[in-house]
C-alpha cells in the first residue's frame, strides 16, 4: 500500500490542478509516467525538443527557435523528501556532467505546485495516480518567474566577486567549500545556497544570467554558459559585474 504522505502529496497536487485549455499544444507539456518501486517512484518521461535545446525562458520558447523533433525519453525518479511535503529524485539529463536533480514542491497555499526539472522551472500542472503508477504534467510553455530572493541571489553574487583577488578564471563547474576565490558560476551558487538554503542548477537568478548571455556572450559561449564566458580570456571581472547587474536589472524590472 501507498504511505499516507504519498496519498497525500497527490491528493493535495489534484486539488490544486486546472483543466488544460483547449488550445494546448501537446508539446508544451512535459509528461512523466512513474511506477511505485518499495518507497519510490520510478519511470520516464517525455521532454519536448524545445525543453530539451533548453530554449524555453520567462517570456516563452527563444524566438526564431524551431525544432521537429520528437519528444527525448529520459529516465526519472521521485522519492519523498525528509522533511517536509516536497518530493526529490533524479532525471536524466543532456549532458553527462550536468546536475540531475528532479524536485516538485507542493504549494502550502492551495495554488499550483512547482516542478524543479534539470532543464528549469515550471509549473506542475497536475498528478494523478493510478494504482501504483504515478503520471505528472508539467507546463512548459515558460519558466516560471523569479521572485525577490533571485535579486538577492544576484546581488550577493556580485559581493563574492568583489575583485580580481577574489575571481576564480579557471571555472570546471566544481565548487569546493569555503574557496578563496570564486568563479562566476560557483558565486551564484554560494549565493543561492546563502538565500535560500538550497542549491538547483536552474534557479531562476542563473537562468537570468544565461538569459543574458544568450545575447552577449557571442563566440565566448558555447557548452556551458557561464563557466565558458567566465574562463575566456577577453572576460574581465568588470564585464562580469556588468553581466551580472543587467541580470539583475531585469528581475527588478518585473516588480515594477
Amino acid at each position: 500500500m501507498l504511505k499516507q504522505s504519498s496519498i497525500a502529496f497527490v491528493v493535495g497536487l489534484l486539488a490544486v490542478t486546472a483543466a488544460p485549455s483547449s488550445g494546448r499544444s501537446e508539446s508544451n507539456v512535459f509528461v512523466c509516467t512513474l511506477q511505485r518501486s518499495g518507497s519510490e517512484f520510478k519511470g520516464s518521461c517525455d521532454v519536448p525538443c524545445q525543453v530539451n535545446a533548453l530554449a524555453v525562458d520567462f517570456d516563452g520558447v527563444t524566438p526564431r527557435f524551431t525544432c521537429n523533433e520528437p519528444p527525448r525519453r529520459v529516465t526519472a525518479s521521485l522519492r519523498k523528501a525528509e522533511k517536509g511535503d516536497n518530493w526529490i529524485g533524479d532525471m536524466q539529463v543532456s549532458q553527462p556532467e550536468d546536475p540531475t536533480l528532479f524536485e516538485t514542491v507542493n504549494n502550502p497555499s492551495g495554488g499550483a505546485g512547482v516542478a524543479k526539472i534539470p532543464f528549469g522551472w515550471f509549473p506542475l500542472q497536475s498528478a494523478r495516480l493510478d494504482g501504483d503508477t504515478l503520471a505528472l504534467t508539467i507546463s512548459v510553455e515558460k519558466q516560471l518567474p523569479p521572485t525577490k530572493d533571485d535579486i538577492r541571489i544576484i546581488n550577493r553574487s556580485i559581493e563574492l566577486l568583489a575583485d580580481l583577488k577574489t575571481w576564480n578564471k579557471n571555472d570546471d563547474r566544481t565548487c569546493p567549500p569555503n574557496p578563496q576565490r570564486w568563479s562566476m558560476f560557483c558565486a551564484l551558487m554560494q549565493a543561492t545556497e546563502e538565500v535560500s538554503g538550497s542549491v538547483h542548477y536552474r534557479q531562476p537568478a542563473l537562468q537570468a544570467v544565461r538569459e543574458v548571455l544568450n545575447e552577449v556572450g557571442g563566440n565566448r559561449v558555447s557548452k556551458h554558459r557561464l563557466m565558458d564566458y567566465n574562463n575566456h580570456p577577453d572576460t574581465t571581472l568588470e564585464e562580469i559585474h556588468n553581466l551580472l547587474r543587467t541580470a539583475q536589472g531585469r528581475l527588478e524590472e518585473r516588480f515594477r
